[in-house]
C-alpha cells in the first residue's frame, strides 16, 4: 500500500479547486500558495513545478477511477450493471475537469495529455471486455462490442451538455439512467 503524504494531498486539493474552475494556464504557484496560507518554497519541497502539480492531479483522477472499478468488479457480477456504474462515475468524475483543466493540458502540456487519453481509451478496452464477457454469458446479443461501446458513449457525450438537460429538465444521472435504459433495452417496443 502507498503512503500518502498528507501535506502534498492538501496542495493537490487547493490546486484541484482552482485548476477546475480556472484551468491550468490561469492558476498560479501564488495563489495557491495564498489558498492553502503556505510558502511556494513549502509547495515546491513536494512538487518542483506547476506541471508537477498538473501530473500529481491527473494521477490522482487515474487512481480515483481504477479503485473504483475495482470496487465494482469486486461487488457486483451483472455487466450491464458494471458499465453503468462505471461510466456513471466516469462522467461524474471527470465532467468538471474537462471545460478548463484537461482543454488547458491539451495545449499546455500535450504529453500529459497524451497520458490522459492513453488512460481513457484503456477505459474504454475495459467497458469492451465487459460487453464482449455479457456476450459470452448470454447478457447481451452478439453485437460488435467496440462499436456498442462506442455507440453507448457517444450518447452519453451528447447528453452531458448542461444546455441540454436544463432545457429538457432532467438532472445528468436521469439522462444518464435514459441512455443507459435505451442502449439496454432499445427503444422499440
Amino acid at each position: 500500500m502507498k503512503k500518502t503524504d498528507p501535506a502534498a494531498d492538501k496542495i493537490l486539493s487547493a490546486a484541484r479547486t482552482r485548476m477546475v474552475r480556472f484551468g491550468y494556464h490561469k492558476v498560479t504557484m501564488d495563489e495557491i500558495a495564498a489558498d492553502l496560507r503556505m510558502s511556494k518554497n513549502t509547495i515546491y519541497l513536494h512538487f518542483p513545478s506547476k506541471i508537477d502539480i498538473a501530473k500529481g492531479l491527473v494521477a490522482k483522477i487515474k487512481n480515483k477511477i481504477n479503485d473504483y472499478q475495482i470496487k465494482v468488479e469486486k461487488t457486483e457480477k451483472d455487466p450491464l450493471k458494471i458499465i453503468s456504474l462505471n461510466v456513471l462515475f466516469l462522467q461524474q468524475e471527470l465532467a468538471p475537469w474537462f471545460e478548463h483543466f484537461l482543454k488547458d493540458i491539451q495545449l499546455e502540456l500535450p504529453e500529459l495529455w497524451q497520458e490522459f487519453v492513453d488512460f481513457r481509451s484503456e477505459k474504454v478496452m475495459d467497458l469492451e471486455k465487459l460487453v464482449a464477457s455479457g456476450i459470452k454469458k448470454g447478457k447481451f446479443r452478439s453485437v460488435n462490442p467496440a462499436l456498442a461501446v462506442r455507440a453507448y458513449l457517444g450518447a452519453v457525450n451528447n447528453i452531458i451538455d448542461p444546455e441540454i438537460l436544463q432545457q429538457e429538465g432532467v438532472s445528468f444521472q436521469q439522462a444518464l439512467e435514459t441512455v443507459m435504459d435505451m442502449w439496454s433495452k432499445g427503444i422499440v417496443k
